[in-house]
């Protein structure tokens, strides 16, 4: 394998005025606090390939003005009704002219070249999809730190080879156009916040395509602080992670809907987990500093895991009582002669 970041003399590229290789989508919602930063990264990259940068906005909170006032170059377009993370990428893409669409989020800084690394490892590897890494960009909040951690540790970044793989983070990720557009549009990203990037990879691994995970390539997340907001957001991702995992793990599903009571064991086998991914990634200082946010991690875990639990016996409920209406219905259906 090569470089990821070789010349990109050697990649194909077009030549018809005004027309973009890459188009950035970046879906927002209520991202006020955040998109300077974003906006900023990546208008300033250090790129010589023709890209556009698509804002699919559905904020209230005057995201749509700052783009409109203070980055006139990027297409904007808005939504009066809130769109969820999937439905704006999925309109980000019906706009994109590029042959590439890269994906990136609102509380996300790209590094300075990461246009040309993202390009650059498609074409080299002819991959169908890439993905780069997370950092973290609040390391002197103990309250965003336990949330990224929680959220990203798999997608820790470390000097290393691309790698094959089902999943990656949907706000540093990039596809070949033309993976779209071969698509029904009820087959790309679901109408949903939290797992539609994985649900999406994992239907294109089912495809056969070739989805990379680049460990160098990264981008720094700005994460949610504060202790409530962090913990709130971890009984979300625990909700949304029971409805992703349905889809993609039914037999654990199955199994865990016999116990739901196992639910909270996931958090005493992530741990360990989350920990041995740290040292090996960000080296032993890093460690040290999970070692001593270790009670805290796994207390918030355990509110993941009370969201995966609450929707897990939800959705248990409604079968038994859709079950138990059909026994019913058959029960008191009359013959008809």
């Amino acid at each position: 394998m090569k470089n990821c970041g070789s010349d990109l003399s050697s990649k194909p590229k077009r030549t018809i005025k005004n027309i973009p290789i890459v188009s950035v989508v970046i879906p927002s919602y209520q991202s006020a606090l955040h998109i300077r930063q974003c906006l900023n990264a990546i208008s300033s990259q250090r790129t010589g390939l023709s890209h556009e940068i698509i804002v699919v906005d559905s904020s209230h909170d005057g995201t749509d003005q700052i783009v409109i006032k203070e980055f006139p170059e990027i297409i904007l377009i808005h939504f009066e009704e809130r769109l969820s993370v999937g439905a704006a990428r999925n309109a980000g893409v019906e706009n994109a002219r590029g042959e590439i669409v890269l994906f990136l989020d609102t509380d996300c800084v790209p590094q300075p070249d990461w246009i040309d690394r993202m390009y650059s490892a498609i074409y080299e590897f002819d991959a169908d999809g890439v993905g780069g890494s997370i950092a973290n960009g609040t390391p002197g909040s103990i309250s965003g730190s336990i949330g990224f951690y929680l959220e990203f540790f798999r997608f820790l970044g470390f000097e290393g080879k691309a790698q094959s793989t089902t999943f990656f983070v949907g706000g540093n990720s990039g596809f070949k156009k033309e993976i779209f557009t071969a698509l029904p549009t009820y087959h790309r990203y679901e109408e949903d916040s939290v797992g539609e990037d994985f649900i999406f990879n994992w239907e294109l691994r089912k495809k056969g395509k070739l989805l990379l995970f680049l460990p160098s390539v990264g981008v720094t997340h700005l994460n949610k602080t504060g202790l409530r907001k962090v913990l709130r957001y971890q009984y979300t991702l625990g909700k949304g992670a029971y409805n992703y995992r349905s889809r993609i793990s039914p037999r654990i599903i199955r199994f865990l809907e016999r116990l739901p009571i196992l639910s909270f064991l996931i958090p005493i086998a992530v741990m360990p987990w989350l920990g041995s991914m740290i040292l090996r990634r960000n080296g032993i200082g890093e460690f040290f500093k999970f070692l001593i946010l270790l009670p805290l991690l796994y207390g918030a875990n355990n509110v993941w895991a009370m969201g995966f639990y609450r929707e897990l016996t939800n959705h248990k409920s409604k079968k038994a009582t859709a079950s138990g209406n059909g026994k019913v219905a058959v029960r008191t259906g009359k013959l008809q002669v």
